[in-house]
């Protein structure tokens, strides 16, 4: 006896969604896409996947994504394609949007445990990673200078 093959219903549990898009980044299909636009995050996937795929509930760190057996033969009722966004919080030095406040949060969160340092932490993580650059070549040059030419 042959299995009816089937897709998968796509679920997003929008408020936990913290709009880091691992699942646009992982889907093997390109189905799931995200943009920034202005100061919003915007997400959109299909209702229905194809094939037994769950790649995208995976790599979820949030765990907001549920995917639901979808048999070929329901044509008839077909969800439709979901959309949603995240607003993005900007950058503390130069005020451009970046990042959602969620992992923006979940972010100070993990390194302030790891590191065991809030105050290294509070200045790094809400700043976007081009100013970061900045910061960084910017503390290397002054630390260099203050090093004795090891040459000489």
């Amino acid at each position: 006896m042959r299995e009816t093959p089937t897709r998968q219903r796509l679920i997003i549990d929008f408020e936990k969604c913290c709009g880091c898009f691992a699942c646009a980044a992982a889907c093997p299909e390109k189905r799931i896409a995200f943009s920034d636009q202005g100061t919003e995050r915007r997400f959109s996937a299909p209702g229905v996947c194809s094939g037994e795929c769950e790649t995208c509930r995976k790599v979820c760190p949030v765990d907001a994504i549920v995917l639901e057996p979808f048999p070929l033969e329901d044509d008839e009722c077909h969800p439709p394609a979901l959309t949603w966004t995240l607003p993005l919080v900007r950058c503390r030095r130069c005020g451009e949007p970046f990042t959602t406040e969620k992992i923006r949060r979940m972010t100070m969160e993990k390194l302030t445990m790891l590191l065991e340092a809030p105050d290294a932490v509070s200045d790094w993580v809400p700043v976007c990673l081009a100013c970061r650059r900045i910061e960084e070549a910017h503390r290397v040059r002054t630390a260099t200078r203050t090093l004795p030419d090891p040459l000489r």
